[in-house]
C-alpha cells in the first residue's frame, strides 16, 4: 500500500461534518483518505511527504455535464442560439464528419483535449455525455488513461444492464425534439432495473413547445408520468420549470445540473436554481462543450452561476461555501452518492491543490474569527490556480502538468484534428 502525507496545506475538508476549514495534514492510504489533522504530527514511515503550505487542499471539482467530442468546435460557432445551430451549414457539416465511420482519429483528439483540460482545472470525476457514435468507448478509454473517474452515456435504455467491469454508463434522452414514446417506455423500464439516465430537460422556450405539442404536458411533467425522476435521473439545464415542477423535481430527488455559462452564452435563460436549492434540490454543474463554452473550467461555473443568481434574487443568494459544495460534494453526489463524502476518513482521496499565493488571491484570511478564503476560491480563484490533482489516491497532475500524457502532445493533436476537420467540411 501507498502513503501519501499533504502537509500544512489550508484544507477545505466540506464533509458531511461540517468540519472547519484549518491548515492540517491529510494523510492518503492506498486509494483513500486515512485522517486528517493538525499539521506537524510525525508522518508514516515511508510515507511520500508533499508540502502543501500556500496552497488550498480542497475536494476535486466534479464536471457533471460534458460533450468532449465537440471540443474541436472551439470558437467555431459563435453568437448563435441553440436552436439556430440547425441552420448553420459549417457546424452541421462538421457533426456528420465526426459522426462518420473514420473520424475516430478526430474524435480521439477532442475527447483527449477535453478531458486534459478537466484534470489540469481540478476535476477528479466527469459525466461524458457523447453526441458522436462511438465516443463512450473513446471517452472511457481516455479516462482511465488520465486517472479520471466518472460515467459515460449510452443512447439505447433497451441495452441490457452494464457487464460487470464495464466502465460506468448512464442512459440519456437526448432532448425534447427527438423524443418518443417508445423511448421513454425504454428508459422506464431501464430506470426500473436500477439504471442512471441523463436528459437535456426543459432548456429553452422552444423544447418545452415541442413536449406541449407532442405529449401535451411540459418536458418535467412528461417525466414524472414515466416515473422518470428520480435520484437515478440527471436533469440537465431545467431552465423553463414553473413552481409545480420544482416541487415535482424536489420531491423525487433528482438532481439538477447547472451549466451556467453555456446557457448564458446561448441566452437560453435564467434557471431558478436558488429556487430549487431552497426546496432542497441536489446541484451539480457542468461545463457543457466548448462551442458553446469555449472552456471546461468548473470554479468559473460556481462563480457564474452565483453571480447571475443574484441578479434575480439578491445579493446574500448561494454564497460561496454552496457553490463550492455545488462544484465538488454535489456533483459527486449526483452522479454517485458514495462519492460525496469529501475529505474524509475512508473517502475517495479525489483532491485539488490550489495556489494560494497568486496576486489575485491575495489578502488571503483564515483564523481569528475572520475568513475569506471560500469567497476567495469561488469569487477569485479559477482552474488555472490548480498545481496538483489526486484522484482515487494517484497524481493525475503534478506541479502543473500531466502525468499520464504531455499536454504539449495533446495541443498538437487538437490543432492538426481542427485542421483536418476543416479541410473535410470545406472551411
Amino acid at each position: 500500500m501507498s502513503t501519501t502525507v499533504l502537509e500544512g496545506g489550508l484544507v477545505v475538508p466540506l464533509d458531511g461534518a461540517g468540519t472547519n476549514p484549518g491548515i492540517m495534514d491529510l494523510v492518503v492510504r492506498d486509494g483513500r483518505i486515512e485522517s486528517l489533522g493538525p499539521s506537524g504530527a510525525a508522518p508514516p514511515a515511508g510515507a511520500e511527504r508533499v508540502d502543501c503550505r500556500g496552497r488550498v487542499v480542497m475536494p476535486g471539482l466534479v464536471n457533471a455535464h460534458l460533450h468532449p467530442d465537440l471540443h474541436l468546435l472551439r470558437g467555431m460557432v459563435e453568437d448563435l442560439s441553440l436552436h439556430q445551430w440547425e441552420s448553420c451549414e459549417r457546424l452541421q457539416r462538421s457533426l456528420v464528419v465526426l459522426d462518420g465511420d473514420d473520424a475516430e482519429p478526430l474524435q480521439r483528439a477532442a475527447v483527449r483535449g477535453a478531458l486534459a483540460e478537466c484534470a489540469l482545472a481540478g476535476v477528479t470525476r466527469v459525466a461524458c455525455y457523447g453526441v458522436t457514435r462511438r465516443i463512450e468507448r473513446i471517452a472511457a478509454e481516455e479516462m482511465a488513461t488520465l486517472g479520471l473517474s466518472g460515467w459515460v452515456t449510452i443512447r439505447d435504455a433497451a441495452c441490457p444492464r452494464m457487464a460487470e467491469g464495464e466502465f460506468p454508463h448512464m442512459y440519456r434522452l437526448h432532448a425534447e425534439e427527438v423524443l418518443y414514446d417508445e423511448e421513454l417506455r425504454a428508459a422506464a423500464a431501464a430506470h426500473e432495473r436500477g439504471e442512471r439516465l441523463v436528459m437535456h430537460v426543459a432548456e429553452t422556450h422552444e423544447r418545452v413547445a415541442f413536449a406541449l405539442d407532442r405529449f401535451g404536458t411540459t418536458p418535467i411533467r412528461l417525466l414524472a408520468r414515466y416515473g422518470l425522476l428520480s435520484p437515478r435521473v440527471l436533469l440537465s439545464h431545467a431552465i423553463h420549470v414553473d413552481d409545480e415542477e420544482i416541487a415535482l423535481i424536489a420531491a423525487a430527488g433528482a438532481p439538477v445540473l447547472a451549466s451556467p455559462v453555456a446557457e448564458a452564452k446561448l441566452a437560453d435563460g435564467l434557471a431558478p436554481i436558488a429556487a430549487m436549492h431552497a426546496r432542497g434540490v441536489r446541484i451539480a454543474l457542468g461545463t457543457d462543450a466548448a462551442v458553446c463554452n469555449n472552456g471546461c473550467d468548473v470554479l468559473l461555473e460556481a462563480r457564474f452561476l452565483g453571480l447571475l443568481q443574484r441578479l434575480s434574487y439578491g445579493p446574500a443568494t448561494l454564497p460561496a461555501g454552496t457553490l463550492l459544495r455545488f462544484a465538488t460534494v454535489d456533483g459527486a453526489a449526483a452522479l454517485d452518492s458514495a462519492a460525496s463524502q469529501g475529505l474524509s476518513a475512508g473517502a475517495p482521496a479525489d483532491i485539488a491543490i490550489l495556489d494560494a499565493t497568486a496576486p489575485h488571491m491575495l489578502p488571503l484570511v483564515h483564523g481569528a474569527g475572520e475568513s475569506n478564503l471560500l469567497a476567495g476560491i469561488v469569487f477569485s480563484g479559477s482552474g488555472r490556480d490548480v498545481t496538483d490533482v489526486m484522484a482515487g489516491g494517484r497524481w493525475i497532475v503534478r506541479d502543473r502538468r500531466l502525468v499520464a500524457l504531455d499536454e504539449d502532445e495533446i495541443g498538437e493533436a487538437l490543432g492538426q484534428a481542427a485542421a483536418e476537420l476543416i479541410r473535410r467540411t470545406g472551411g
